[in-house]
């Protein structure tokens, strides 16, 4: 029940200092605890003094001399600590960075050497635009080995007539 009259004050004082009708927080404080009073007859003076228990513990200045004690060897020793922590997190993050760039490069230099052609692929191309004929020329095929000049050919191969023919047209 404590707590509940504690946050009735609480509530009913910041109601007074957003109307106004309290200065500063402990005035609109003592004016919550004046109406309770009035209407409950409990001891309110018990509440009080855990508010003001309450407010020492949250004072900054006990954080401040929890500050003041410690020494400079804590002190040293603590930042020591976040620097080898700091600069252990860097390396880390380096190590992760630089790992990351060289699988960069391993998929850069993949994707190059797919798009360029193997001694294969080149080969065979030259082959096929060798298999296909030009526009305009002929394809003549004569095995090797039985070229004229060569002397392996007949008769019939050459007519004597197409040399010698010189007729009238």
């Amino acid at each position: 029940m404590d707590v509940e009259r504690i946050q009735k004050i609480n509530n009913l004082a910041l109601d007074l200092m957003k109307q106004g009708l309290a200065p500063d927080r402990e005035a609109a404080i003592q004016q919550a605890e004046q109406v309770f009073r009035n209407r409950d007859s409990d001891n309110y003076t018990e509440i009080r003094e855990r508010m003001d228990e309450v407010k020492t513990d949250f004072s900054p200045h006990t954080k401040d001399k929890e500050v003041v004690d410690l020494s400079q060897n804590q002190i040293k020793d603590i930042l020591q600590q976040n620097s080898t922590f700091l600069v252990k997190k860097i390396k880390e993050f380096q190590e992760k960075i630089s790992s990351l760039e060289r699988e960069i490069s391993q998929l850069r230099t993949q994707m190059t050497y797919q798009k360029l052609p193997t001694v294969k692929e080149v080969i065979s191309q030259k082959e096929e635009v060798r298999e296909e004929p030009k526009l305009g020329e002929v394809k003549t095929s004569t095995p090797e080995g039985n070229h004229p000049r060569s002397g392996n050919y007949n008769d019939t191969d050459v007519s004597i007539e197409k040399f010698f023919y010189m007729g009238s047209k």
